[in-house]
């Protein structure tokens, strides 16, 4: 039977990547609207629109036999968005942003995987925002997800969380080394119960902190959370503390243990797991270590007990499920 890629990345989201615009932040690039974008020439949102609709149109038409653009095949998100029905007609409106066109960062994590990082930025984002809000571009529910390299460090991003948390019903999800004190941060989880922040603690140590993300900033970080979390009852709620698994590093109970420490003192409530996808890909099926699901399994447990939310990656739930069917 005959398959068609719905997916609402292609027909509703934008993503500002370092040095190109396009409609997905997932394990593949997707489509690009600009390739070498710099800033210089505006965006010209009935040429996106348009684009969107011909790749939509490609799909419906069966120019693609197994109904998935080229450019998505190897996406861990497929079997969420494909199906037997022709995708519908949709409207010009974004309803998923992602912003990762800044590539500086203070920390040097291990399991980095972008080959920009350090290289700064090439076009300003809040032009751009401000001319989508004229356009009246924006979905009435826009969700907002916030990376980098470090959001935090760039020049604008006071002032954009600041005209995002001002959007009506606006979601924002942050991911933050934490390093850098914000008060825009602090500001946005008083104002914006949508607001939340991920952070990779990755350790509950100083010493394991230091050797993944080969900076000493374990207090600076930990000091930070405890101002976010002591001005609001929010930051605790929805501030989701992350560790991900580094061989030979920081993959023991021990250290698993530690860090609950951590993220009971803070009394933060949701924690995540995730593998190091620089070296566990879902597109090359390299299977990660057997002790890993221990981990997990021990993760959960000690979650539970604490009755914490675990938050969960698609991309991580589809090297585990490969690596335990083969």
């Amino acid at each position: 039977m005959k398959k068609y890629l719905n997916c609402p990345f292609i027909k509703h989201s934008i993503h500002f990547f370092y040095d190109n615009i396009r409609p997905c932040c997932s394990n593949v690039s997707g489509p690009v609207f600009y390739s070498d974008y710099d800033g210089t020439t505006p965006i010209d949102w009935d040429y996106v629109y348009q684009e969107r609709k011909r790749i939509i149109d490609k799909i419906n038409n069966d120019e693609y036999s197994d109904g998935v653009p080229d450019e998505c095949l190897g996406c861990c998100d497929i079997d969420k968005y494909i199906g037997t029905e022709k995708v519908k007609c949709f409207s010009n409106k974004v309803t998923h942003f992602y912003f990762q066109n800044n590539m500086s960062c203070n920390a040097k994590c291990t399991y980095c995987s972008f080959s920009h990082v350090g290289e700064g930025y090439k076009y300003k984002i809040i032009p751009i925002i401000k001319t989508m809000i004229e356009k009246n571009m924006i979905d009435s529910h826009p969700y907002c997800c916030m990376s980098g390299g470090e959001m935090t460090i760039n020049p604008e991003f006071h002032d954009l969380l600041g005209i995002l948390s001002n959007i009506k019903n606006s979601h924002i999800d942050l991911f933050s080394s934490g390093i850098k004190y914000s008060e825009a941060i602090k500001n946005a989880f008083i104002s914006n119960p949508n607001f939340s922040i991920m952070i990779s603690l990755d350790s509950g140590t100083k010493e394991t902190y230091k050797k993944v993300k080969q900076v000493d900033c374990f207090d600076k970080v930990t000091d930070n959370l405890k101002i976010y979390t002591n001005a609001s009852e929010n930051a605790k709620n929805n501030t989701i503390l992350k560790y991900i698994l580094v061989d030979d590093v920081n993959d023991n109970v021990a250290e698993i243990k530690k860090f609950f420490e951590i993220v009971d003192s803070l009394g933060i409530k949701q924690v995540r797991m995730d593998v190091d996808f620089t070296k566990y890909k879902y597109e090359n099926h390299k299977k990660v270590p057997a002790h890993y699901f221990k981990l997990f399994d021990e993760f959960h447990s000690i979650a539970e007990v604490n009755k914490l939310q675990v938050r969960t990656c698609g991309q991580t739930e589809s090297i585990l499920e490969f690596a335990r069917s083969n």
